[in-house]
């Protein structure tokens, strides 16, 4: 009886405090996505917004004790596991009824694997694919045909010849495929980067074939962009001399908002043999609740909100891909935003993300020493097979310092 008396009277405001660990969620979007449909549900819930910024985080909070309810973040939580602050939600989804199969099985097998006894300790949010966009007046102007879905990088990379080259004093570049380094244009390969059972650095080879590829595309006469890791969006987007550009769903959605004069379109990301219809690691904007919350259930009552058919749907049409395997909302997606119609964004969506690789505090120190050996390969200072060797050698030595630490 006393649980009915209780029942249709005004609960106790609560303000949760979100903490923005990364530049892809905003205080406009928080509250166009997330703020006022919860308002509607939950009107006795508001918020503190923590925008992101690069020099105050988390572990500015945490020193001052004031760690947040929520956490927006990146799908890499390791570091948050490490200080203890993520909570682990399975108990919490089940007595909240928040289906986790509704979600693409990639992604979720992704946050299990951050939880060594099947823990759960995010709830994904926003899905990031990969695609490759071109510029259909750089094909045009040279008679050749636009890429399309199901390309190898092999095909890109041919493709690519017969668009790079220099008219007028103006360098054409056909396609500029290793922005953020060697190691993403490989990670749909899901090349594992340390053993899990002694923490060395694993640089296998499977290397040498990613290497050889990326070396084939710079090796093209006006295809090699001035620095490795230049930016293709600004080579696309801005200069408009990029005729390729492998990217970001969400972060070239965004530039091409902005772009001016620029007749694009879209096509299936590219994939290597051994892994057809692959885009990059699985990549996932995700909430975490801290351990330390005294409002567990307004949290959960918030979480489900952003989950639920009706908001996902408001965001892919907005442009934001969702993470839920509905196909009709998937089929929403960017159907508000007037500049992208007649776009083949379909093709978006006729790859799946690759498995994460194991998640080691070590992964940086494999990676970064395996594209510092590409950008020797590229700037001719020595072959693929000494360059990987070099990165086996600088990888392990990293490590090792690490663990000093």
């Amino acid at each position: 009886m006393a649980n009915n008396a209780n029942e249709g009277k005004p609960k106790t405001p609560v303000t949760l405090k979100v903490l923005f660990t990364n530049p892809g969620m905003t205080e406009e979007i928080f509250q166009q996505l997330i703020a006022e449909p919860v308002k509607k549900l939950h009107p006795h819930i508001s918020f503190e917004l923590i925008p992101f910024q690069t020099n105050f985080g988390l572990n500015e909070l945490v020193s001052a004790g004031e760690i947040p309810d929520i956490i927006y973040a990146t799908p890499y939580i390791q570091d948050m596991l490490d200080k203890d602050i993520p909570l682990d939600l399975t108990e919490q989804l089940k007595k909240h009824q928040i289906d986790t199969a509704r979600f693409n099985p990639t992604i979720m097998n992704a946050i299990k694997s951050f939880g060594t006894k099947g823990e759960i300790y995010s709830l994904p949010y926003m899905s990031q694919s990969f695609a490759l966009w071109y510029n259909k007046g750089i094909f045009d102007r040279f008679g050749v045909a636009y890429p399309k879905d199901g390309m190898s990088w092999d095909e890109a990379i041919e493709l690519s010849k017969k668009v790079a080259r220099t008219e007028n004093g103006v360098q054409y570049r056909g396609m500029v495929a290793t922005h953020g380094g060697i190691s993403t244009f490989a990670s749909s390969l899901s090349i594992e980067l340390v053993d899990p059972k002694t923490s060395n650095a694993i640089v296998s080879d499977r290397w040498n074939a990613v290497f050889a590829k990326g070396k084939a595309l710079y090796d093209i006469v006006d295809n090699r962009p001035l620095k490795l890791n230049a930016s293709n969006v600004q080579l696309f987007v801005k200069d408009k001399t990029l005729a390729m550009a492998p990217y970001w769903t969400g972060g070239m959605i965004g530039n091409l908002a902005q772009a001016k004069d620029l007749d694009w379109d879209v096509v299936q990301v590219p994939s290597f043999a051994e892994a057809p219809n692959k885009y990059y690691q699985v990549d996932y904007h995700q909430f975490v609740v801290s351990k330390t919350t005294k409002h567990i259930d307004d949290v959960m009552d918030v979480l489900k909100v952003t989950v639920s058919d009706e908001v996902q749907a408001k965001a892919a049409r907005m442009g934001k891909e969702t993470v839920l395997t509905n196909q009709s909302i998937i089929d929403q997606f960017a159907q508000d935003l007037d500049f992208v119609k007649g776009k083949n964004l379909k093709g978006i969506f006729k790859s799946q993300p690759s498995n994460m690789i194991y998640q080691s505090k070590y992964n940086g120190a494999v990676s970064g020493a395996i594209n510092a050996a590409f950008n020797e390969v590229f700037e001719g200072k020595t072959d693929i097979n000494s360059a990987l060797q070099k990165a086996k050698e600088e990888a392990d030595k990293k490590i090792a310092e690490l663990k000093l630490q």
